[in-house]
C-alpha cells in the first residue's frame, strides 16, 4: 500500500513540471500591432530581451492566421511564444474593418492574461510606432505610462482594456472607441503621443473626436477621472477643475442622462464677484448650460453617424430587451428616433484664493 501511495506522489510530482519551460527559452511578447492586407495579417512583435524590459527589438511576420505569424516569429527566433506579459495590442484601420476574428487567438491563448489594452494606429505609423524608444525603453512601456497620466489629469482619451473591447465586439447596441497613437516631432526627435478618439460605423467609416469632444464623450461614459474645461461668461472666461463626475442613466421610452459635477475655480475673468453667493450659482448655471450643450453635441456625432459608441441600445437592451429586436433589425436605423433628455448638477465646491 505503501508503494502505491509513494508511487502516485511520484507521477504527480513529475506530472507538474511537464510543460516548464526556461524563461531564456520564451519569446517574451510585450506590445504588437496587428494590420490586415491582400488576405493576410501583418505583425509587428515588440520582443522583451532582457529582464528589465528595456532592451527590445520588433520583429515582423505575415500569415492567413494570427497563429501562423506567431508560429512563423517562433521559428525566426526558436523560441516559444509567450504573450501573458504583453502590455498593448495596436489595431490598424483595415484590421478592425476586416470583419476578421482575429481576436479569437487571445481568448482561446492559455497564456493569454488578457490584460492588456487596445489602441489604434494610423497606416502611417504602424510600422514605426513599437520602433520609436527602442534603445531607450520599450513603446509597450512608455505607451502604458502614457494613458495612465491621461486617464489621471486630462481624461482626453479612454483606455480600453481588451475585456471591454470583447464586451463591446459581441454586445448589442454598443461600438467600440479607440484611443488613438500617433508619432509627432519633439525638438526633432520622434515621440509617440496619445491623439484623442478614434472609431468606425457600420459603413467603415472614421469617426475622430477633438479633445474637448473626447473629454466629454468621457464624462458621458463615466471614464472621466479629472480633467479642467473652460467656460465663456460673456466677454471673458473661467475654468473649472472637474474632481469628480458621475453619469446615471434610465430608460422610459426616453433616454436619461443625468450628469452631477464637483468642481473647483482654478482661473477666473468674469466680472462676478465670488464673495457673494448668487455668482457662484450664476456660475454654476452658466456651466451647466454649457456642459449641456457639448454633451448633447456628442450625442448628436453618435446619432449623425450611425454609431453607438455611448451604449445607449446596449442599456435599452439589459433593460428592455422587448422594445427594440437587435438581432434582427438595425439599430443604427432607430437611434435618431430616441428622445434624449440631459439634466446637469454642476457644484462649485471651492474658488480657492480668488476673490472679485
Amino acid at each position: 500500500m505503501k508503494k502505491m501511495i509513494f508511487s502516485i506522489l511520484i507521477i504527480l510530482l513529475l506530472g507538474g513540471c511537464y510543460d516548464y519551460v526556461e524563461i531564456d527559452d520564451l519569446a517574451i511578447i510585450s506590445g504588437m500591432v496587428i494590420d490586415y492586407k491582400d488576405n493576410e495579417f501583418i505583425i509587428n512583435s515588440q520582443i522583451i530581451e532582457n529582464n528589465s524590459e528595456t532592451q527590445v527589438r520588433v520583429f515582423k511576420t505575415n500569415g492567413k492566421t494570427i497563429e501562423e505569424c506567431l508560429f512563423k516569429l517562433s521559428k525566426v527566433l526558436n523560441k516559444d511564444i509567450f504573450i501573458s506579459h504583453m502590455k498593448v495590442l495596436i489595431l490598424t484601420e483595415s484590421t478592425i474593418n476586416s470583419n476578421k476574428d482575429y481576436y479569437d487567438y487571445f481568448l482561446r491563448d492559455a497564456k493569454s492574461k488578457m490584460n492588456y489594452y487596445v489602441y489604434y494606429v494610423s497606416d502611417e505609423y504602424k510600422d514605426k510606432i513599437l520602433d520609436i524608444y527602442k534603445d531607450k525603453t520599450s513603446s509597450s512601456l512608455y505607451i502604458q505610462d502614457l494613458m495612465k497620466v491621461n486617464n489621471t489629469i486630462f481624461s482626453s482619451s479612454t483606455p480600453l482594456s481588451f475585456m471591454d473591447f470583447i464586451y463591446k465586439k459581441l454586445n448589442y447596441g454598443i461600438d467600440i472607441i479607440y484611443p488613438n497613437l500617433t508619432i509627432k516631432k519633439d525638438n526633432n526627435e520622434d515621440i509617440i503621443y496619445l491623439n484623442n478618439l478614434v472609431a468606425f460605423n457600420k459603413d467603415n467609416n472614421k469617426i475622430v473626436l477633438n479633445d474637448k469632444e473626447s473629454i466629454y464623450y468621457n464624462m458621458l461614459t463615466n471614464n472621466l477621472n479629472k480633467t479642467i474645461i473652460n467656460i465663456p461668461c460673456e466677454n471673458d472666461n473661467f475654468s473649472l477643475i472637474i474632481n469628480n463626475s458621475k453619469t446615471n442613466y434610465k430608460w422610459n421610452k426616453t433616454f436619461n442622462f443625468d450628469i452631477s459635477l464637483s468642481t473647483k475655480i482654478s482661473s477666473y475673468s468674469c466680472k462676478y464677484d465670488l464673495n457673494d453667493k448668487k455668482s457662484i450659482d450664476k456660475l454654476s448655471k452658466i456651466t451647466n448650460e454649457y456642459i449641456k450643450n457639448n454633451v448633447n453635441n456628442i450625442v448628436n456625432i453618435s446619432v449623425n453617424n450611425k454609431i453607438d459608441f455611448i451604449g445607449i441600445g446596449n442599456y435599452i437592451y439589459k433593460h428592455d430587451y422587448k422594445y427594440f429586436d437587435f438581432k434582427k433589425n438595425d439599430w443604427y436605423d432607430n437611434l435618431n428616433k430616441i428622445k434624449i433628455n440631459i439634466k446637469i448638477n454642476t457644484k462649485i465646491t471651492s474658488i480657492g484664493e480668488m476673490r472679485k
